[in-house]
């Protein structure tokens, strides 16, 4: 009765939130527990934490196809993939979303757990004989995948078998490995940046992934989510300090969506994840900092001219694109 509902797509919406909101306050509840005298309790959760990412849990196909049927898209008033959805392709590619915004619907909804967009960008089936996905990769902050604030979000990543972590040695070892990469440039900036009804993302200065490509000779695919800045409210003020509390990796944000369930986005958002032409990078083992930042200059174009095609059709006719 779930499949396919909005009642299944608010349960499944519960379920991914409450796991990424956990995680990280499991370890300062055990701190908190050990400062107050209950020492057993605290100890005994860090040692879980610490196990947890000790072991490896086994890629579970049936756990994707759950998700997947449950479809987190139905949960929006519309969710969808568009653009050049003809020229995706299964390898050596870097799919780039934009904005992080402050859950990342577009990139959970429209890109991890979308059947369709990893049936474009995929190589492999959940089920295929070697055991493990193949497909596409989505990478996260390394503290969200591994470490002590990673917890029960860590298992979901090993079982579902296609979130890694957005490390530089991951990226450039994926890379080599001709692997498809899907991926938030901006990452906790970007969630800093956010703003009702502002269309931002932090790509400015974002110039690793652009040499890292260059190296290995990779496709860039700008990704645009119109809809991302409307899924919350959020607290804009102080934002330069909390833009600085960003080089700790601390996301900066406060935010509230639905009334009665404040971590929850609002329903009433219209969701459109446009995908972009790809620009094909050519491959120079030791790219210098002047073709890094020409490559750069070009994917930021390619960027621009995917928000000012596709804004109008999104139903944001006068939206302004702001990179910071």
């Amino acid at each position: 009765m779930a499949n396919g509902s909005w009642f299944g797509a608010f349960l499944l919406h519960v379920f991914l939130i409450d796991i990424w909101i956990m995680s990280p306050f499991a370890p300062i509840v055990a701190i908190a527990l050990i400062f107050g005298g209950y020492v057993t309790s605290g100890a005994t959760i860090l040692a879980l934490i610490a196990a947890i990412n000790l072991i490896r849990f086994p890629y579970m196909p049936s756990t994707v196809e759950a998700i997947h049927n449950l479809d987190m898209a139905k949960y929006y008033q519309n969710c969808e993939l568009r653009g050049a959805l003809d020229q995706m392709a299964s390898s050596k590619c870097l799919y780039c979303f934009h904005p992080h915004g402050i859950l990342s619907v577009g990139f959970s909804a429209n890109g991890i757990w979308s059947r369709k967009f990893n049936a474009l960008a995929g190589s492999g089936a959940p089920g295929d004989a070697a055991g493990g996905w193949r497909g596409t990769l989505f990478l996260v902050a390394d503290n969200l995948r591994k470490g002590p604030f990673s917890g029960l979000f860590k298992i979901l990543c090993d079982v579902t078998g296609r979130i890694e972590s957005a490390s530089k040695a991951k990226i450039q070892q994926l890379m080599r490995e001709k692997q498809n990469i899907a991926i938030i440039p901006g990452g906790f900036q970007d969630a800093t940046l956010f703003a009702h009804g502002k269309e931002r993302t932090a790509m400015s200065e974002r110039k690793g992934l652009i040499k890292y490509a260059l190296e290995q000779g990779y496709k860039l695919y700008p990704i645009y989510t119109f809809g991302e800045s409307q899924t919350f409210w959020s607290f804009t003020s102080f934002l330069h300090f909390r833009l600085w509390l960003n080089k700790f990796n601390i996301p900066a944000v406060a935010f509230v969506g639905e009334p009665l369930l404040p971590i929850l986005p609002l329903r009433s958002s219209n969701i459109y994840t446009y995908v972009g032409p790809p620009l094909q990078l050519p491959t120079i083992a030791s790219p210098t900092d002047a073709q890094v930042s020409a490559w750069h200059a070009k994917y930021i174009q390619a960027l621009v001219d995917l928000f000012e095609a596709n804004k109008a059709a999104a139903g944001y006719p006068d939206a302004k694109l702001e990179i910071w």
